[in-house]
């Protein structure tokens, strides 16, 4: 009897869950907004269990789905909680823009006990924390201030040739190299050196502890994945299942190198005008005014921004680089046209590149551009829903007659928007051309969005692009990509990945084809 009671709960229980999640899975009907089908329990999630696409990427396939093609928005649901994709340009701007206020939150969460580092960092902090600190670090990313840095960073990229040419010495100057690796080792030591004044020397030698803990940070595993999604799609769990969007080895490692570093810097009052100073003058002006309160009296504060920034800044340039060598591997004659602008310039300057001159390279920009379109390396955005107090809610009028509810996830599928035919012709061709001079002003701007817009942009987008395309002309000035046995045909994400990252990596094969002769400053 006793048995059969408990089955009996059992299954009441399971029923009851089972309902609950069906009677979830109608809210979008019962709003009467459009809607992708949910499969019960796991709603629109099935493709990410299955592991044929990560759920970011998967955003934009129901993005493309033919049902909602001429929708503005779709409903979907990450399990049982609702979420909106939108689709249309205007509403994507009242999103990011002109209804910033509303949406200033990130959908995302970290856990402030078990992942203090992601959940004190400019990305996931929240609310009006994140306009202070935002406001704290802008001046390190000030046009003024990046090209401060644009000497340091060219240290580096003579590293990146030295590395290169020692490969090619080995083997007759041909090489087989993983792009992603190599592009990797380059944005990691620029990070370092330009942020926190470390010689982290990743081209010297690929194991150095810098690299060898990004490399954990985004290798993609089943777990790691699982972190992710919850952290992004739901967020409410973090804390219950633990999430980590920054493992304790990572963590450990930032606060002993950041710790070491401010505490080096504090002691012989070195300015290099970086990340360090900014975090050292923060920790001077809690010192300075011990009875209020201050972020910097968490030491986790400031190495989340540290942390941050590091992962942001060495990952996002590295697969911008290595998509751009990939492609123009594929596009010989496109790559010609850029190593022989990169050359010309490089003559005109006696073989270096000011920074303004690189900056006016008119065909780097454009490959960078249309690299950052088929590629955006993360390809969506998330926000949440947040009303004004004593304003009434936000609506989506004159599309539906919905008003917003607080808390409501919000997606912008960047990928999907990137590939969109009704905005770029022949999207999955690359062709730098759509961002000539004459060309940018035909492209819609909310339908390009490799860095986000708004207020909640990305901070580093200068020091970004201008890493990427210091790499490239490194690259390109003593080499020349191939495709080799090892290149994939057709591009393939992993499906465990929260940023795009090629399946199997990015084989390539790197020619020494000097252009440049440094002794006599001409073209061969």
């Amino acid at each position: 009897m006793a048995l059969t009671e408990a089955l009996f709960l059992v299954v009441a229980a399971l029923v009851a869950v089972y309902v609950w999640f069906q009677r979830n899975h109608t809210y979008w009907q019962r709003k009467g907004l459009p809607y992708i089908p949910p499969t019960p329990i796991i709603g629109n999630t099935k493709a990410v269990f299955q592991m044929k696409n990560s759920f970011g990427m998967y955003l934009s396939e129901l993005y493309n789905d033919p049902r909602v093609k001429d929708e503005a928005v779709v409903g979907i649901y990450a399990l049982n909680r609702p979420g909106l994709i939108i689709r249309d340009p205007e509403l994507i701007k009242s999103v990011l823009i002109k209804d910033f206020n509303r949406f200033h939150n990130r959908n995302a969460r970290c856990d402030p006990h078990g992942d203090p580092i992601g959940y004190n960092n400019l990305f996931f902090v929240r609310d009006t924390h994140w306009k202070d600190i935002r406001t704290k670090l802008t001046p390190v990313f000030t046009s003024g201030k990046v090209k401060q840095m644009y000497s340091l960073m060219q240290e580096i990229g003579k590293d990146l040739e030295i590395t290169l040419q020692k490969h090619g010495e080995k083997s007759s100057g041909t090489f087989i190299t993983e792009a992603k690796e190599i592009c990797a080792q380059f944005s990691t030591d620029s990070i370092a050196t330009i942020a926190f004044g470390v010689r982290a020397n990743s081209l010297e030698n690929p194991n150095a502890e810098f690299r060898n803990q990004g490399r954990k940070l985004f290798t993609f595993t089943i777990p790691r994945a699982k972190d992710f999604f919850v952290a992004f799609f739901l967020p409410k769990l973090v804390s219950l299942l633990r999430i980590q969007f920054f493992t304790e080895e990572f963590a450990h490692f930032m606060r002993s190198t950041i710790g070491h570093v401010m505490a080096e810097r504090e002691r012989t009052g070195l300015v290099r005008n970086d990340l360090i100073d900014v975090l050292v003058g923060l920790r001077k002006e809690a010192a300075d005014k011990p009875t209020k309160p201050h972020y910097a009296r968490n030491n986790d504060f400031l190495v989340a921004q540290a942390g941050v920034f590091f992962t942001a800044g060495f990952e996002t340039s590295s697969s911008t680089m290595s998509f751009a060598l990939y492609e123009l591997a594929k596009h010989p004659k496109l790559q010609e046209r850029l190593r022989k602008e990169i050359n010309e310039a490089l003559v005109e300057g006696g073989g270096t590149l000011s920074y303004e001159k690189i900056q006016s390279l008119e065909y780097l920009s454009m490959v960078v551009d249309e690299v950052l379109r088929m590629y955006p390396v993360l390809p969506f955005l998330d926000r949440e829903y947040n009303s004004i107090a004593g304003e009434p809610d936000l609506t989506l009028k004159p599309f539906y007659d919905y008003t917003y509810e607080i808390g409501t996830a919000v997606f912008i599928p960047v990928y999907g928007l990137h590939h969109d035919p009704k905005y770029w012709t022949n999207p999955s061709q690359f062709d730098p051309e759509r961002f000539s001079p004459e060309n940018r002003k035909n492209i819609v701007a909310m339908a390009y969005q490799p860095f986000g817009s708004g207020p909640h942009n990305c901070i580093g987008s200068r020091i970004g692009l201008l890493q990427t395309k210091l790499g490239l002309v490194h690259l390109f000035k003593n080499h020349a990509v191939r495709n080799c046995a090892d290149t994939i045909k057709e591009m393939k994400f992993d499906p465990k990945g929260f940023v795009l990252q090629a399946e199997g990596g990015l084989h390539l094969e790197m020619v020494n084809d000097r252009l440049y002769d440094n002794s006599a400053s001409r073209v061969h």
